[in-house]
């Protein structure tokens, strides 16, 4: 609809108010639509947006090192990449996730050219503000919660300006840095709120209030009350207990980051308390302290606002990267000074554990896949230990692998029939999803259908409990999807409605 509003000189306007997607801006949506358009000779829509997403993931890893490589230094940054290079939750989002991936990419960019950026205070090179608004613009453009990025830019100039008022004493020269530090930081503000509106059609009518008001509405939204599986209880979405994030963070990410990232944080707190009074140390603290603020801020908000949330940890998506990034830079520290007292064989040492704890995630992650994104680490047992106490697909990824499961076993068990016969499938999911895969004499219909293929969101799987299992789709103990044959209760006169 984004493609459509401005190919046609902005005269189809179903952009302005399809759905609630016009409150998102559309940096991601339009440049899958003209990427779709590039690759249409070769791909279909749904390949090609998956394509984009994933090549827009892929730019997160490189993101993510540049991110630690600010924090700790080349070795960190490669540390970086290779945690959430296979760090399954974030892989498995990158062709799946249109809004909470991209703005990921997006924040994690911004985040370490502000942090680059802040290095280079009170003078900041053209090229270095012009990079920073970029990335936070196209942050913006996807999520208007991306409005924290020149907030964080806002708080480390005054920071900066509190720090030299104490250090100079000095009117004049406090005055000369604050006002270019000031206009840099309107300058970069005003470009980045550029960038977002030109993705945007419904801002681009009112490119402050709109915003704004979409800012508003977001904070507030009650779009979405339903029930959702947590720690093995249910809790509604409107009453989210504060440790939801604490728990989908810590059985979500692979075991060494969870195990690591608390003393990170603890030694990043540590280091800026007894540094704080060290003027020669100002930039390296104001880079730390914008980073847990940029860690901590929005889960401490979210949960102050009572905010909604659901799907796991898919709306703090963003976090993971920065999560990932001060790991490796925690841990690029412990192999430094094991280094200065070992020497090279504690070298030797870390880049076979390294090489140990990525190889055994690429290796779930194959066991996973295609639904990496369903991932919990040892700690609750897997994914196993998980699927009745947390939510999964909630995707419904896996209807396209029942679907060609299903096919494959009536071609197995009636070929005959088969061939001539139409079947009926209902299911808890839209048409497209439902369908996904299943051959043409296949028809989705909830009323007396052949078949049921269930997820496991709102308990669809046990519905119809009596009717045999055709389908299961598994993932390391863990079933997904169940599909039931339903035409043995029919004929036993049961009720399939």
């Amino acid at each position: 609809h984004i493609y459509a509003f401005f190919a046609s000189g902005f005269e189809d306007q179903t952009a302005l108010n399809y759905r609630l997607d016009y409150l998102y801006g559309g940096g991601f949506d339009l440049s899958g639509a003209i990427f779709y358009r590039l690759a249409a000779p070769v791909l279909d829509r749904y390949q090609a947006i998956h394509l984009f997403g994933t090549l827009v993931g892929i730019a997160g890893l490189w993101g993510t090192w540049r991110l630690a490589r600010v924090l700790g230094g080349s070795r960190a940054g490669l540390l970086g990449a290779l945690f959430i290079g296979t760090t399954a939750v974030y892989w498995g989002h990158m062709a799946n996730n249109p809004k909470d991936m991209p703005f990921a990419v997006g924040y994690v960019w911004a985040l370490a050219l502000l942090l680059e950026t802040i290095r280079t205070f009170p003078r900041v090179p053209p090229t270095k503000a012009l990079g920073l608004a970029v990335a936070m613009g196209l942050a913006m453009s996807v999520r208007i919660a991306g409005l924290l990025l020149p907030c964080y830019l806002a708080g480390a100039i005054l920071v900066w300006l509190g720090h030299r008022a104490w250090q100079l004493r000095a009117a004049e020269a406090l005055y000369r840095e604050g006002r270019r530090l000031a206009l840099t930081g309107l300058l970069v503000s005003a470009g980045a709120w550029l960038v977002m509106v030109i993705w945007w059609p419904w801002a681009l009518f009112d490119p402050i209030g709109r915003p704004l008001a979409a800012l508003r509405r977001m904070s507030q939204f009650m779009g979405l009350k339903r029930d959702m599986p947590f720690a093995g209880k249910i809790m509604s979405t409107y009453d989210v207990d504060w440790r939801y994030m604490l728990h989908y963070f810590g059985l979500k990410l692979p075991e060494f980051i969870v195990v690591a990232s608390v003393p990170a944080v603890l030694l990043i707190a540590i280091r800026l308390w007894h540094n704080r009074r060290e003027p020669e140390l100002l930039h390296r603290n104001l880079v730390f302290g914008t980073l847990l603020v940029a860690l901590l801020f929005p889960w401490l908000y979210s949960v102050a606002r009572s905010s909604i949330v659901y799907d796991g940890l898919r709306h703090f998506l963003f976090e993971v990267p920065v999560v990932v990034a001060t790991v490796a830079y925690f841990l690029d520290s412990l192999l430094g000074a094991a280094l200065a007292r070992f020497g090279r064989r504690a070298g030797l040492v870390a880049g076979v554990v390294v090489a140990l704890l990525c190889v055994d995630q690429v290796a779930t992650m194959v066991r996973l896949h295609p639904y990496e994104y369903v991932y919990f680490n040892r700690f609750i047992g897997g994914l196993a230990g998980a699927t009745d106490k947390y939510d999964t697909d909630y995707y419904a990824a896996s209807y396209g692998e029942a679907g060609e499961l299903l096919a494959a076993h009536l071609w197995r068990t009636e070929p005959e029939r088969f061939l001539d016969t139409g079947y009926i499938v209902g299911s808890c999911v839209g048409r497209d999803i439902a369908m996904r895969r299943l051959p043409p004499n296949f028809q989705p219909r909830k009323r007396k259908p052949d078949f049921w293929l269930g997820y496991r969101r709102d308990d669809c799987h046990l519905r119809f409990p009596e009717a045999p299992i055709v389908v299961e789709v598994e993932r390391e103990g863990g079933v997904l999807l169940i599909g039931r044959d339903l035409r043995s209760e029919r004929q036993r006169g049961g009720s399939n409605e």
